[in-house]
């Protein structure tokens, strides 16, 4: 099931550390992502352990400017 958030929302899928498959729109206002697909954290505070779209940690850095 895909879900579409705002990509200032603090969560992994719109972190430039989580390596999931995403998409923006034509002005990256909008993300969306499959909800169920746990992909690996590379670098932030769960590096390494694979998390879910909706997942946040403190160490979250904005994916799309």
């Amino acid at each position: 099931m895909a879900n579409k958030v705002p990509s200032d929302w603090r969560i992994c899928a719109t972190c430039s550390h989580w390596c999931g498959s995403t998409s923006a729109d034509f002005w990256c206002k909008w993300v969306e992502f499959d909800n169920n697909e746990r992909a690996r954290c590379a670098g932030g505070g769960f590096n390494g352990c694979p998390m879910l779209g909706m997942a946040s940690c403190t160490h979250w850095e904005q994916r799309f400017k």
